[in-house]
């Protein structure tokens, strides 16, 4: 039986590996058009996902706006805004004075983000379509927040450089995202969201977080949802 256990530890670890290494590999810019061209009308609608009582990424929306404290007048940068679902959070915030700018490389979620815009009548927000690794949105933020974004950017690190340049001096630097749980009874599950990962691209394995420690003042970073979301901020 003792054999028959190691055996099948070591098979589900290699499984895990090759996984993991699959979904690397699958984050490519092609597969993420097309993703997001199937999923940008109703993007925003997964977020009254439901588990285990809860809504995940309300709650982190939620938290990311608490770490970013964000104040009327505040001029924001969302990259990888997709179809907009911290818009409301965001402008609800920094109201008619402030400024908010969305990047996001998906056509297709821009045009959603658009539409609630225009539903709303914000007139106070801009978009730009472009890849985030070579964004040029301005400079001078106060914030510059990202969620649900760096998980399936392909050049993850140099978008968050591009948003890090883009940030006044002794500004917030917000970012929020799945991740695998550290928890006890997190690693067998972080073998199922590796399999998810095949199909909604994500690669979870990612740890950003480590990338903004090392440069930012005031670092903090705080488990959401049994560790399986995070929320983290520091200033520039």
């Amino acid at each position: 039986m003792k054999g028959k256990f190691w055996l099948g530890l070591a098979a589900g670890l290699a499984l895990g590996s090759a996984l993991r290494e699959a979904n690397r590999r699958g984050l490519t810019q092609e597969r993420l058009d097309a993703y997001y061209q199937r999923r940008a009308a109703n993007y925003n609608a997964t977020d009254q996902l439901r588990l285990f009582g809860r809504y995940p990424r309300i709650e982190m929306r939620h938290a990311t706006m608490r770490l970013a404290d964000l104040q009327p007048g505040d001029s924001v940068l969302d990259f990888a805004c997709g179809a907009g679902a911290n818009f409301p959070y965001i402008l609800d915030r920094i109201g008619p004075t402030g400024r908010l700018v969305g990047v996001d490389y998906s056509a297709d979620m821009l045009a959603a983000a658009q539409r609630m815009i225009d539903q709303q009548g914000w007139q106070n927000v801009e978009l730009i379509q472009s890849d985030a690794a070579t964004m040029q949105p301005g400079t001078n933020f106060d914030v510059v927040l990202s969620t649900l974004g760096l998980v399936v950017i392909p050049r993850h690190e140099q978008a968050m450089q591009q948003a890090w340049d883009a940030l006044k001096p002794g500004g917030k630097y917000v970012i929020a995202d799945l991740c695998e749980s550290e928890r006890w009874y997190g690693r067998p599950l972080a073998f199922i969201m590796n399999v998810l990962g095949l199909f909604i691209i994500t690669d979870t394995s990612r740890r950003p977080w480590e990338w903004l420690a090392a440069r930012a003042q005031g670092y903090y970073r705080e488990e959401l949802f049994h560790g399986f979301f995070y929320a983290a901020v520091g200033k520039k």
